[in-house]
C-alpha cells in the first residue's frame, strides 16, 4: 500500500466535514445547522473532555482508513486490521515514538467521539436523506508491549467502522480523493481545508459533476470548516494561510472576499486540471491497475465515453480470448486505448444482420504478432518473492483478515506479524493451508492450531 496513489473520499464525509479545520482544539462538542437545497440539516459533535473533538491530524487518519478499508475488498461487517507501522505510512506520517503516540490519540478520539447527523446523510442508491447517528470508529483493539497501552514497532489495531460510513462506501458513493497532494500540504489546518473544499465540489445528488466554483458566506463556511469562532476578522485569519498555500499549490485558481462583516462571501475558483474523474471511472481504472494520475490524463485526452467505450471493448476481447496479456492488464489497456485500430473490433450490425438470418459481418482481427501472448498467472510463491519481510508480513496479515478476522485477535496477528518478520513462519505455507481450511469448512481448526503454534515462540 502507498500513498503515492489517487485514492478514495466517501462523499457524506467531506460534504459535512467532521474534523475541525484547526490545528489544537479545546472544545468537546460543536453544533451546526444550515440548509443544504432546501433542506435544514444539522450536525453535532460530543467528545470525551480528555480528547477534545476530532480536529487536525484526525482528518489524515480517517482518509486512511477509509482507503485501508476500500483496500481490504470493503467487508461487508466493517472490519480492518493493520499494524501501527503501515497505517503511520498510509497517514503519511514519519514511523517515530512521536507519531506512535499521536496516532493512539487521533484513533480513541475517532473510537469515543459520537456524531448524529440530521436529514443530511445521504442515501444515495435510494435518493434518501436519512439520521444518522455514530462514532466513525464503532470498537477499537490494539496489541501493545506495557501497561499503559503505547503504541510499538509490533502493535496491531483492528477496528470496526460506522455501518453507516461502510453501506456509503459499498453503495459507490465515493469520490476520488488526491492524497499524495493532500499529504504534501504542510499543516493539518491545511489538508483539512483541502479534503473540506474537494467535498464541497460535488452535488450530493449528482456527485458525478464537480463544481469549477464555489461561493460561500464567511460565517457559514466557518460552520462547515468547524472553526470556533463567529468573529469575521478571526475566521479570516484562519483561512489566510491554508489559502494562499492552496493557490501557490495549483489547486485554487483564485479565492476573493467580498462584503463587509458578518455579510462577507468568498469565491473559490478551482484549477480545472484538478477536476477529479467520477468516482465509477475512476475505481474502473483501479480494476485494471491504472495509475489514478495515468486515469486523470486519459479523461482529460480522451474524454470519458471513449475510455468507457475502450474498456468494455477490453473486457469482451480478453473474455472471449481474442487478446490475451503478456504484461499487465494496465499495460495492455493502455496499448489498445493507444492504438484502438490494431485491435479486434465488431462491425456494427454484424450481431443484428446474424440474428435476422443473414450473413454475420466478418469481424475485423487484429494480426497475430500484434497480439500479447498470455503468461501463466503468478503464484504464491512468485508474488511474495524479493519482497522486504515488512510487506510480506502485512500482505499476509490482509490475506488472512479476509476469512479469519473473527477467529484471529490483535494479540494473535502482533505474534503472527513478528514471527513472519523474524522469519519463523513459511508465509506460502501459511496461506495455503489457510485457503485449504477455507475449502474445507475448517477455519476454527486452522486457526487454534495456528494459535498454538505462535503460543510456542
Amino acid at each position: 500500500m502507498t500513498t503515492k496513489l489517487t485514492r478514495f473520499d466517501e462523499l457524506n464525509l467531506s460534504r459535512l466535514n467532521l474534523i475541525s479545520a484547526v490545528d489544537q482544539a479545546d472544545v468537546n462538542e460543536w453544533d451546526v445547522t444550515f440548509e443544504s437545497q432546501g433542506r435544514v440539516v444539522r450536525v453535532q459533535c460530543e467528545a470525551l473532555p480528555k480528547y477534545a473533538v476530532p480536529h487536525g491530524l484526525d482528518s489524515d487518519v480517517t482518509a486512511a482508513l477509509l482507503n485501508l478499508y476500500i483496500e481490504l475488498g470493503e467487508p461487508e461487517d466493517g472490519r480492518f486490521s493493520v499494524s501501527a507501522t503501515t497505517l503511520l505510512k498510509l497517514c503519511g506520517w514519519h514511523n517515530t515514538g512521536k507519531y506512535h503516540a499521536t496516532l493512539r490519540n487521533c484513533l480513541e478520539r475517532l473510537h469515543t467521539s459520537s456524531y448524529s447527523v440530521s436529514g443530511g446523510w445521504r442515501d444515495h442508491p435510494k435518493g434518501r436523506w436519512t439520521h444518522a447517528k455514530f462514532h466513525f470508529i464503532e470498537s477499537l483493539d490494539f496489541s501493545s508491549g506495557d501497561r499503559t497501552g503505547g503504541f510499538d514497532e509490533r502493535t496491531i489495531i483492528s477496528g470496526r467502522l460506522a455501518d453507516s460510513i461502510v453501506a456509503s462506501i459499498r453503495s459507490g458513493y465515493v469520490k476520488p480523493l488526491d492524497s499524495e497532494f493532500m499529504l504534501s500540504l504542510s499543516r493539518p489546518r491545511t489538508r483539512a481545508l483541502y479534503r473540506i473544499l474537494d467535498g464541497a465540489r460535488f452535488d450530493p445528488q449528482h456527485p458525478e459533476e464537480p463544481l469549477d466554483t464555489l461561493e460561500v458566506s464567511l460565517i457559514g463556511w466557518a460552520d462547515q470548516c468547524k472553526i470556533p469562532s463567529t468573529i469575521p476578522g478571526n475566521i479570516r485569519r484562519a483561512l489566510e494561510s491554508p489559502h494562499a498555500e492552496l493557490v501557490k499549490r495549483g489547486y485554487l485558481r483564485a479565492v476573493t472576499l467580498t462584503g463587509r462583516g458578518k455579510d462577507q462571501m468568498i469565491r473559490y475558483e478551482f484549477v480545472r486540471e484538478f477536476t477529479p474523474m467520477d468516482a465509477v471511472l475512476s475505481r474502473r481504472f483501479r480494476t485494471y491497475g491504472v495509475a489514478d494520475g495515468v486515469a486523470r490524463r486519459l479523461v482529460r485526452e480522451h474524454g470519458r465515453e471513449f475510455l468507457i467505450a475502450s474498456m468494455d471493448r477490453f473486457d469482451v476481447l480478453v473474455r472471449d480470448a481474442v487478446l490475451v496479456i503478456r504484461k499487465t492488464k494496465a499495460a495492455a489497456l493502455m496499448h489498445l486505448i493507444a492504438h484502438p485500430d490494431e485491435y479486434p473490433y465488431p462491425v456494427a450490425g454484424a450481431k443484428a444482420a446474424s440474428a435476422g438470418g443473414a450473413p454475420a459481418a466478418k469481424v475485423k482481427t487484429a494480426k497475430a504478432d500484434r497480439m500479447e501472448p498470455l503468461l501463466e498467472l503468478p503464484t504464491l510463491a512468485d508474488e511474495f518473492r524479493d519482497l522486504p519481510a515488512e510487506q510480506v508480513a502485512e500482505k499476509a496479515i490482509n490475506r488472512l483478515n479476509f476469512h479469519y478476522r473473527r477467529l484471529l485477535d490483535v494479540s494473535d496477528l502482533d505474534a503472527l506479524r513478528q514471527a513472519l518478520l523474524d522469519g519463523e513462519v513459511d508465509v506460502v505455507k501459511l496461506l495455503e493451508d489457510a485457503v485449504a481450511a477455507v475449502a474445507k469448512l475448517q477455519k476454527e481448526e486452522f486457526a487454534r492450531e495456528l494459535k498454538w503454534r505462535l503460543g510456542q515462540r
